[in-house]
């Protein structure tokens, strides 16, 4: 595998914007969001950078509510044997879905706060055992997949 350098602005881009659009529609701070969002995207590159992350973008299945991405998630865990459960509370916050397999799978559908996102990676850096963090944004048919093994 090679080592890909990534830069804030490639994180905002590419992974915190189509994650966190809606925030940025109603917020009352538009300015402050987007700098908060800028350095959330800064620290999670480092991450990136510094190897306690992998990050790679799948083709994942369109759905149109927050309810039928979870059941896309648990529908597919079922077809292929694995254990899950819905909006589970983790140390960080709600999980919208879990998967247990060989890692431990983290699925937040839609709209994810820029701080949300950067507890989730921080928490995942720092456990011994695999975790995969998977952000699946309205808007898109892309899987934004963060893992701590390689």
């Amino acid at each position: 595998m090679r080592n890909i350098k990534y830069g804030p602005l490639d994180i905002l881009n590419n992974v915190v914007f189509p994650c966190a659009q809606g925030v940025y529609l109603i917020s009352e701070r538009p300015a402050l969001e987007g700098v908060h969002a800028v350095l959330c995207a800064k620290e999670i590159a480092g991450m990136l950078n510094g190897n306690h992350l992998t990050l790679s973008f799948y083709d994942r299945e369109n759905f149109e509510t927050h309810n039928e991405g979870k059941d896309l998630i648990a529908n597919w865990a079922k077809s292929i044997g694995l254990d899950f459960a819905k909006e589970v509370d983790i140390s960080i916050g709600v999980a919208d879905v879990l998967v247990y397999a060989d890692d431990l799978g983290i699925f937040e559908i839609g709209t994810t706060r820029p701080t949300k996102m950067l507890l989730l990676l921080k928490y995942i850096a720092k456990q011994d055992s695999p975790y995969t963090v998977h952000f699946w944004p309205y808007g898109t048919n892309k899987a934004i997949i963060f893992k701590n093994w390689k």
